[in-house]
């Protein structure tokens, strides 16, 4: 048997998880596509999967030999359809954070006037839907080591210390007088206030406390709010402090915000695809760009 033929199985199988899924693709019936995995197991002389009860799970020979071939199969396919050019998607299929997608993206590709479909989720969740193709393109604000997957920098986020404007009038508020406060004091006074989280392990605080205090946040007062228009919203509300991009504040913000005392930070957002898929999706792609 033609071993190229072998590992384009193997490279469809290893995408889908299940043989039944596979050879629907490559037009090969269940028993045949087994044909071409045993057959392989036997020529590289490993097991590749372990099979359960509805899928196949990778081992980690497998995952070793979907980085090797990945690239090369996804090169070909890409030039065949260059040859053949398949019906352009109709549809856009996006997965991307809520926050920034709404913020960035929505407002002028509703102007576009052409259909979209829209996932909102974590990086991971949403890069595991890019590598199962229920997606085309993910914005990830984490670049995760994912097989088949490429990335590419798409956007620079800016988050800075914000506080409620009712708590930056109060007399213990360390920013008010003219003269800079130590930074040990900042640190204390942040400490004791109630902060507004984007997760439970402070994720994003972790991030200015490591650029402000090179240390660990020690926070006494939190609430976990998992959405950043939800932060922003309880700090115009009510009385707290956190850290938000640039992009929410707007310049007539109510918040008070600091990048004086406050050492900002840069998180940057990249563009995922399947890799080989590039040229496939520029269209949609330039879209996107135009957005931002």
């Amino acid at each position: 048997m033609n071993p190229i033929e072998l590992y384009q199985s193997f490279y469809c199988i290893y995408r889908e998880k299940n043989l039944t899924k596979a050879g629907k693709i490559l037009g090969l019936s269940q028993p045949a596509l087994s044909l071409h995995l045993q057959s392989l197991e036997r020529h590289r002389k490993e097991v590749l999967f372990l099979r359960t009860s509805r899928d196949l799970v990778p081992t980690e020979a497998a995952k070793r030999l979907y980085v090797k071939v990945a690239g090369p199969i996804e090169e070909l396919e890409r030039l065949e359809g260059q040859i053949h050019p398949v019906e352009k998607t109709k549809r856009l299929r996006i997965g991307s954070a809520k926050e920034w997608f709404q913020e960035k993206i929505l407002p002028d590709l509703t102007k576009l006037e052409e259909s979209f479909h829209v996932q909102y989720g974590y990086p991971r969740e949403l890069l595991e839907a890019l590598s199962n193709k229920e997606i085309d393109l993910v914005i990830a604000n984490q670049k995760l080591n994912v097989p088949g997957i490429s990335f590419e920098e798409l956007y620079t986020e800016f988050f800075v210390f914000v506080a409620s404007e009712k708590l930056s009038f109060e007399t213990s508020f360390p920013f008010l007088g003219k003269t800079k406060p130590k930074v040990e004091g900042i640190r204390e006074w942040m400490e004791s206030q109630h902060w507004f989280v984007y997760s439970e392990d402070f994720a994003i605080v972790r991030r200015f406390w490591k650029v402000n205090f090179d240390s660990r946040p020690k926070l006494k007062q939190y609430t976990v709010l998992p959405n950043l228009h939800d932060i922003r919203t309880a700090l115009e509300l009510g009385r707290g402090v956190s850290v938000l991009p640039t992009y929410l504040l707007g310049k007539k913000t109510s918040l008070y915000t600091n990048e004086r005392e406050c050492i900002s930070f840069q998180n940057q957002l990249y563009l995922a695809f399947r890799a080989g898929e590039r040229l496939s999706l520029e269209t949609q792609i330039q879209r996107l760009l135009d957005c931002v």
